[in-house]
């Protein structure tokens, strides 16, 4: 038994994000009764509010019901929300959402995927193979999946469970895991690491918590994954392609579209671009071999696979003349591999980037890196920087004009545009200049193509 197991009523704070939205629809389908609140009104709400839960708008301590047995509130909520102030005052149980995903794993075999870059594709991958594969799993997802009638979660009749993982605040630390995938090790969040030495770390402890019988994955290829799994106790498993290494004992090796796992070969063939979507099956091909799925059921799970929400994804658009891409690369390898991956192939259109930078500590510790990201577009197009989490210092740090005079020491075509309403007014002048355009970032970018 769970702290779920007795809630009738539930209220989350701050309804509207990806993640405490997934809890929020699962409760509802548990039969729980359900509320909530946020900032603004956002397709999820849409969604939930079809679904029968109860949402308000705006943060008020009479949105908390009489009866609630259990808030659940966001990181991006302050410790003075009327609604959490009430909440505690009545001295009802309050959660973070890693803390109430982590009470849910308690009741699951849990595989949890996690990485700078990658989660929510490689994720969605491996949710695709469990279904088709028949483990009938139970779903917590970043990202839509059309597979789950768009929508970020599903509840299964098995007891297996598929979670993407986040490392912010160390969120990953509150669940219970079987296995754990760790894609890669980059560097983010460092208004809360505060060093890249401790955003390391943070992954070698979340190594250190998956239980001895389970499985640890590892890039071995990776700088920064290289001895993450020292502390762990459970069997740690390295994928590489690095032919020196290939035989060595609990390495996978990966050469093109081909994982050999001890005496197997499991072809590796998803239908999205990108090498590092390659990377990404390959993970899911190693987790797939350790459930004890045979190569048939692995292969046709992978090769099933044609991608997600905001990953790379095709929007329907009314404006002619270009295709219009959405994704949520904010982070400079990200938008560096999705550009790369997009150029690759459709090499002969004109490609324009879209990235709307966020969090201004963000920008100014990655300027640089940001500045080389855009290598593979023809042109690129940069919003204000959007505030998230930021303080009023924070934001003293670094202005929108330094990151586009950073590009521009590599490119030639930088422009310049606010808000998202604003963008897309200069991509309706200027769109039919180019064959394909792609917006990227994670903030309120996502609905650009709403106003095209």
């Amino acid at each position: 038994m769970n702290t779920f197991d007795k809630v009738k009523k539930v209220h989350l704070i701050g309804i509207g994000g990806i993640g405490v939205s997934t809890l929020a629809q699962i409760f509802n389908d548990q039969g729980k009764k359900v509320s909530g609140s946020d900032m603004e009104d956002s397709d999820h709400i849409t969604q939930m509010k079809k679904a029968g839960i109860k949402i308000k708008i705006g943060h008020k301590a009479t949105n908390l019901p009489q009866g609630t047995n259990l808030v659940v509130h966001s990181y991006a909520i302050e410790e003075d929300n009327p609604e959490l102030l009430k909440a505690k005052k009545q001295k009802i149980k309050t959660l973070t959402y890693p803390e109430a995903v982590g009470e849910l794993t308690k009741n699951y075999r849990t595989i949890a995927i996690t990485g700078t870059h990658g989660k929510s594709t490689a994720t969605s991958m491996m949710v695709l193979l469990a279904i088709k594969a028949g483990l009938d799993p139970t779903v917590i997802l970043g990202t839509k999946m059309k597979e789950l009638n768009n929508k970020n979660y599903r509840i299964g009749k098995s007891n297996l469970l598929i979670v993407e993982a986040c490392e912010f605040r160390d969120a990953y630390l509150n669940y219970k895991m079987e296995t754990l995938a760790v894609l890669n090790v980059d560097s983010d969040h460092l208004d809360y690491f505060k060093t890249q030495e401790n955003y390391v770390k943070s992954f070698g402890k979340a190594c250190k918590k998956v239980k001895k019988a389970g499985l640890v994955l590892i890039d071995a290829d990776d700088e920064f994954s290289k001895g993450i799994d020292k502390q762990a106790k459970a069997k740690a498993v390295k994928i590489t392609s690095n032919k020196k290494l290939k035989g060595k004992k609990n390495h996978f090796y990966l050469q093109n579209h081909l994982l050999k796992i001890n005496d197997k070969s499991i072809k590796i063939n998803p239908k999205v671009p990108g090498t590092f979507n390659i990377r990404n099956a390959a993970f899911v091909a190693a987790i797939g071999e350790h459930l004890g799925l045979s190569n048939r059921k692995i292969e046709t799970g992978i090769g099933a696979f044609k991608g997600c929400w905001r990953r790379m994804e095709l929007k329907k658009i009314k404006s002619k003349g270009f295709d219009f891409y959405d994704d949520y690369a904010h982070l400079p390898l990200e938008i560096d591999v999705t550009l790369q991956a997009i150029k690759e192939t459709f090499p002969k259109k004109k490609l324009l980037a879209v990235f709307q930078p966020h969090q201004f500590v963000r920008i100014k510790n990655y300027l640089e890196e940001f500045g080389s990201a855009f290598s593979a577009a023809d042109e690129v197009l940069i919003p204000d920087i959007l505030r998230n989490r930021d303080t009023k210092e924070q934001m003293e740090l670094i202005q929108t004009q330094e990151l586009i005079d950073e590009i521009k020491k590599h490119k030639k075509k930088v422009h310049h545009s606010t808000d998202v309403k604003n963008t897309a007014k200069w991509i309706k002048k200027n769109g039919k200049k180019y064959g394909i355009i792609v917006a990227m970032g994670s903030g309120d970018i996502k609905k650009l193509y709403k106003y095209i």
